[in-house]
C-alpha cells in the first residue's frame, strides 16, 4: 500500500524547548511535590505540643516505662531466747522513694525502712512487709519467720528397769522445751534417733543410758548411771500344775518384791526344799552349825553321843546351850578384851581393820546369796551398802558401851563367817555374822545397862531396813543399792535378835521382855513374810 499523504494542517504539534532548556510538563510536576512536602511538615510541627501533652496516656500509642515495687527483707537472726532482739533489713526492689509497713506478728508494727524489734514471749511469729511507691505496692509474708524459745532440758523414763535377757525396755522422752532431735545411747552399743524408742538388751549386765536432745535454740544431755539391770535367765523348770506365775503387785508388797529381787532357782537345796522355805532353812542351819560345834566340843566317846545330844536339847530349852558354846569358844581361843588406844571414832587400828574385813565378807556373802554378777559396779555397790550397814550397827553398840564405861573389843568371828557363806550358798540367804563384840563385864552388871547396849544395834538395823526399802522407789542405781541394803539389814536385825548368848537378843530379853517381844516378833514375822510369802 502506498503511504498516504497527510495534510500539513493535521500533523501533531511538537513541544518546543523552553527558554531554560526544560520541558514545560516536568516543571509543573516538581512544583506540586514540593508544595505537598511543605504542607505535611507544617502539619507535623503543629501536632507536637498535643502529642507531648498526651504522652502519659497509655492509650496514646506511645511506649510508657514504670518501676513498681517488689517486697523483700531479711533478719539478723531468726531464733533466740526471750527477750529476743531482731534487726530487720529491707531489700525490696522498685522505684524510690517507697513507704514501708512492717507487721512483726506479735501485734506490733513499724513504718521504718530497717526497724529493730524485741520479742518478749516464746512462740513462732509470722512477719509481713508491704512496700509502696508511685507505681503500686507489694507485700511479702513469711510464716514462722521468727522463733523464740529456750534450749531443751533433758529427762526420760524407762520401763522395766530390770529383768533377764533378752530384756526389752521402752524409753519415754520427758524433756522440757520441745526438743526436735533425739540421740539415745543404750550403753551396749545400741543407738536410736527416735523420740520414744524401744530397745532389747541381749547380754546380762548393768547399763548406763544417755540421751541428748536438741532444738533450734540449743541442746542438752543427761546420763543415768546403772539404770538398766539385766540378769541371766534362770534354768527352765517344769511348771507346777495349778500354780500361777507370781505377778508384781502394787503398793508396799510390790516395793518389797522389787527390793528383794527374783528368787534364785539354781540353789543346791532347790531339789529338796521348796523356795518359800529357804529363809527358814537358813535360820535352822545357822543354829544347827552351832549345835554341831557344841556336840563335838562336849563329846568324849562315841557312845556318849546320844546322851550329849539329849542334854544339848535340854540345855537349849533352858536357854544355856549357846551360852556354853560361846564360853567354850572364848576359853578355847583364850579371848579377852584388849585395851588399846582408840584413835578412829572410838576404835583402835586393829578394830578398824577387823571391821573393814567384815564389810568385805558381808558384801561377798550377800553377792553369793543373790547370785549377783561379779562386775566392778556391783562389787562396789555391795561393799558400800555393807559398810553403811555394818558400821552403823556396830557404832550403835560401841556408843552405849563406852558411855557406860565398858571396855569393848571387836573381833573376827570365824564360825559366824562360815555360817554366812554356807547359808548363802545353800539357801540364797546369808544368815550369819562375820565379827563379834566382846565387852568386859562384872558379875553385878546392871541388866538394864547391858540391855541398852545390846538393843542399840538391832534397832539401827531395823531403821536401815526401811530406809533402804524407801530408796528402791528412786530407781536406777539407788534402787539396786536399796534392794541390797534392805536384805542385809533385815537379816542382820533378825539374826542379832535371836535369843542366844552370842547374839544381842538374850541380853535384851533378860532386861525387858516386853521390849524384846515388841522388837523380835514383828521383825521375825516380817522376815518370814518377805522371804516365804511375798
Amino acid at each position: 500500500m502506498e503511504p498516504q499523504n497527510i495534510p500539513e494542517h493535521v500533523q501533531p504539534k511538537q513541544d518546543l524547548p523552553s527558554a531554560h532548556g526544560h520541558q514545560t510538563g516536568g516543571t509543573m510536576t516538581h512544583r506540586i511535590l514540593v508544595y505537598l512536602f511543605l504542607c505535611i511538615s507544617l502539619l507535623g510541627l503543629a501536632s507536637l505540643p498535643a502529642a507531648a501533652a498526651d504522652s502519659t496516656n497509655p492509650g496514646s500509642g506511645y511506649i510508657v516505662v514504670t518501676n513498681p515495687p517488689v517486697a523483700d527483707f531479711f533478719a539478723s537472726n531468726q531464733h533466740g531466747s526471750p527477750p529476743f532482739v531482731v534487726s530487720f533489713a529491707d531489700t525490696s526492689l522498685g522505684y524510690t522513694p517507697m513507704t514501708y509497713a512492717w507487721d512483726f506478728g506479735d501485734g506490733t508494727t513499724s513504718d521504718r525502712e530497717n526497724p529493730t524489734h524485741t520479742y518478749k514471749a516464746d512462740g513462732e511469729y509470722t512477719v509481713s512487709l508491704t512496700v509502696t511507691n508511685q507505681y503500686g505496692s507489694d507485700t511479702k509474708t513469711v510464716d514462722g519467720f521468727i522463733a523464740v524459745g529456750n534450749p531443751p532440758v533433758t529427762d526420760f523414763s524407762a520401763v522395766p528397769l530390770e529383768g533377764t535377757f533378752p530384756l526389752t525396755v521402752s524409753f519415754t522422752d520427758t524433756s522440757a522445751n520441745k526438743p526436735t532431735a533425739w540421740n539415745w545411747d543404750f550403753g551396749d552399743g545400741g543407738l536410736s534417733a527416735e523420740m520414744n524408742p524401744t530397745h532389747t538388751f541381749m547380754q546380762p549386765g548393768i547399763y548406763t543410758i544417755q540421751l541428748k536432745v536438741s532444738n533450734i535454740f540449743g541442746s542438752d544431755t543427761i546420763s543415768k548411771t546403772s539404770l538398766i539391770s539385766v540378769g541371766s535367765p534362770a534354768p527352765s523348770t517344769a511348771p507346777t500344775p495349778g500354780t500361777p506365775a507370781q505377778e508384781r503387785r502394787e503398793g508396799i508388797i510390790g516395793l518389797i518384791q522389787e527390793a528383794k529381787g527374783p528368787a534364785a532357782t539354781n540353789l543346791p537345796a532347790s531339789a529338796y526344799i521348796p523356795a518359800q522355805f529357804m529363809a527358814l532353812a537358813a535360820v535352822i542351819t545357822s543354829i544347827a552349825v552351832l549345835v554341831i560345834q557344841i556336840i563335838v566340843a562336849n563329846i568324849g566317846f562315841i557312845w556318849q553321843i546320844i546322851l550329849k545330844f539329849l542334854k544339848f536339847f535340854a540345855d537349849l530349852i533352858g536357854g544355856h546351850a549357846i551360852e556354853k558354846l560361846s564360853e567354850k569358844e572364848i576359853a578355847a581361843r583364850k579371848l579377852a578384851v584388849r585395851k588399846m588406844e582408840q584413835h578412829y571414832f572410838g576404835l583402835s587400828a586393829t578394830e578398824v581393820l577387823v571391821i573393814e574385813i567384815a564389810i568385805i565378807i558381808v558384801a561377798l556373802a550377800f553377792m553369793l546369796a543373790d547370785r549377783a554378777e561379779l562386775t566392778l559396779d556391783m562389787v562396789l555397790i555391795y561393799i558400800a551398802v555393807g559398810a553403811v550397814s555394818v558400821l552403823l550397827h556396830d557404832f550403835a553398840h560401841r556408843y552405849f558401851a563406852t558411855k557406860h564405861g565398858q571396855d569393848a573389843d571387836t573381833r573376827f568371828w570365824g564360825l559366824g563367817t562360815v555360817i554366812m557363806f554356807v547359808t548363802a550358798w545353800l539357801f540364797g540367804n546369808a544368815f550369819g555374822a562375820s565379827y563379834r563384840n566382846l565387852v568386859n563385864r562384872t558379875d553385878d552388871e546392871n541388866p538394864r545397862t547391858i540391855g541398852i547396849e545390846m538393843v542399840a544395834g538391832p534397832v539401827v538395823s531395823i531403821i536401815l531396813t526401811f530406809v533402804f526399802l524407801a530408796m528402791v522407789m528412786l530407781g536406777g542405781v539407788w534402787a539396786i543399792a536399796g534392794g541390797i541394803g534392805f536384805t542385809i539389814n533385815l537379816i542382820t536385825a533378825v539374826y542379832s535378835l535371836m535369843p542366844i548368848e552370842t547374839m544381842d537378843g538374850l541380853a535384851i530379853w533378860r532386861w525387858n521382855k516386853s521390849l524384846y517381844l515388841a522388837l523380835f516378833i514383828p521383825i521375825f514375822v516380817f522376815y518370814c513374810a518377805v522371804f516365804m510369802l511375798i
